[in-house]
């Protein structure tokens, strides 16, 4: 039972990785059946990679955006982290796409010396394409560079998604004014639809969602330190608005995005894991750490504030028909779905075998210490504390977690175990490292979820997600070049 979950995800993941592929070689497959005089292979995968690039491009729209039964099955953070491996991918195709071109773009006026004719477009498509070629590279240097640039995130954003549209758009004109093969109807249909739903994917986000939201309005019911730097936000509906306090429908270690004071035209939302169980409803709580321009004020934020949720999403959830022991590790602010995961098994009254490790640089920053030791009253709980910069009288666990201290703490067969990992990219690289290949945990077995949508350097989840996105980039590589010497 426990692994028909886990092939059913993988039977998920498989059929969405062959339709990304699918989609993206649709153009190329409607430019190959046209049956114009091929030209010179350099030519011909000029085109191609055109073609592959825009409609990646075009894809990003929806990676990027918010579908919350997509993130249950397949979780928020790795739906990004290939939105930015493929992002490179186009990159590439787009960026090179105009040098492989050997031949002119139209017909060459006898006027013209050998060797001057490279790209001679009409004046409107030339500069549509060239816009959009610019502003793609500065798109992605400001994703790149995103935490070293003077602006503030919601700058970023804003400035992130209108580059986004322009290129789309620029793209568009440029490929249907231009485009040898998007003359055909066909192709011409496909690229109009392919930007309706791009455009779609952002009104969705930006308009739609906050109408929604502005239905069912929360508010600030308490705000309280945790930890250094660390606050609870508990919210409540503002029924005294006299709105309905409709229940927020989440599962235990999802998160969602916050936004305060108004859902319309306000640009300023953050996603947050939430720290309490649905059974706490009609509170709803965030765990919230000062780390940024929204966050470093957030314990001056005044009771009464309104707040509107958009969610849930991610899929760092129990199975309700799993009884195997739990091992749940949390770094730092990483500690507050899994507090949500044991908040909801106390109200289920679980007699499930659970060892908590929390893990912090400092006791300064240790966050629930009061409720987990309340907790290993009412629960089969072990509570482990590590530090990585401990005081000269500190006795629990030194260092950072890895397999060893798995192994150190968890006194069950590790093979029966689920494992639950939440915190920053290098801890949970380091823990899906030792468990799935040192200790041989099968990975159906290893949940984890990221702060921040990067790529790990090890082995585990990150890993084959990258093997599943080169995957599909080699096959729509494969695609275009034989679309190229065909």
């Amino acid at each position: 039972m426990h692994g028909s979950g886990s092939l059913r995800r993988w039977r998920l993941s498989a059929t969405l990785l062959a339709l990304y592929v699918g989609l993206v070689l649709l153009p190329v497959a409607l430019a190959a059946v046209q049956g114009l005089e091929a030209r010179p292979w350099r030519d011909e995968l000029a085109t191609g990679l055109g073609l592959a690039g825009f409609t990646m491009l075009l894809m990003e729209f929806l990676l990027s955006g918010r579908f919350k039964r997509l993130s249950a099955q397949v979780g928020q953070d790795r739906v990004m982290q290939f939105h930015q491996v493929m992002a490179y991918v186009l990159v590439g195709f787009l960026l090179l796409h105009p040098f492989l071109y050997s031949l002119p773009m139209g017909d060459t006026p006898p006027t013209v010396p050998p060797g001057e004719e490279w790209l001679r477009l009409p004046l409107w498509p030339g500069l549509t394409g060239m816009f959009a070629w610019v502003l793609l590279a500065m798109l992605v240097f400001m994703a790149i560079a995103r935490d070293e640039l003077p602006m503030r995130y919601e700058a970023w954003r804003i400035s992130h998604g209108l580059g986004a549209l322009l290129i789309a758009l620029f793209g568009l004109h440029h490929t249907l004014e231009a485009g040898r093969y998007s003359q055909d109807v066909w192709l011409t249909g496909f690229w109009v639809l392919a930007v309706l739903v791009a455009v779609a994917s952002l009104i969705h986000v930006h308009v739609i969602i906050p109408l929604r939201q502005r239905r069912y309005p929360l508010r600030v019911a308490t705000v309280r330190q945790e930890a250094e730097r660390t606050w609870t936000v508990e919210l409540e509906p503002d029924t005294e608005a006299g709105h309905p306090g409709s229940p927020f429908p989440y599962r235990a270690g999802q998160f969602a995005w916050l936004k305060l004071e108004r859902p319309l035209f306000r640009i300023t939302e953050h996603p947050f894991s939430i720290a309490s169980a649905p059974a706490q409803w009609p509170r709803i709580a965030f765990a919230i750490k000062e780390a940024g321009d929204f966050t470093n004020g957030i314990g001056e934020l005044a009771q009464g504030t309104r707040a509107y949720l958009d969610g849930p999403y991610g899929h760092f959830t129990l199975d309700e028909n799993d009884a195997r022991p739990l091992v749940l590790v949390g770094g730092g602010i990483g500690m507050a779905p899994i507090m949500a995961l044991l908040r909801e098994l106390r109200a289920r009254q679980s007699h499930r075998t659970l060892v908590v490790v929390q893990t912090n640089r400092s006791t300064a920053q240790q966050l629930y210490t009061a409720e987990l030791e309340d907790l290993t009253r009412e629960l089969d709980l072990r509570v482990h504390y590590m530090l990585s910069d401990p005081p000269e009288d500190w006795n629990g666990l030194i260092g950072l977690p890895d397999a060893t201290l798995v192994q150190q703490v968890v006194r069950l067969p590790l093979q029966d175990c689920v494992y639950y990992l939440c915190g920053p990219p290098a801890m949970i690289d380091t823990l899906e490292h030792g468990l799935l290949s040192r200790l041989r945990i099968p990975a159906g077995q290893v949940v984890s979820e990221r702060f921040r949508y990067t790529l790990g350097t090890r082995r585990g989840s990150s890993t084959r997600l990258l093997t599943a996105a080169i995957g599909s980039a080699l096959v729509i590589l494969a695609g275009v070049a034989w679309f190229a010497v065909r």
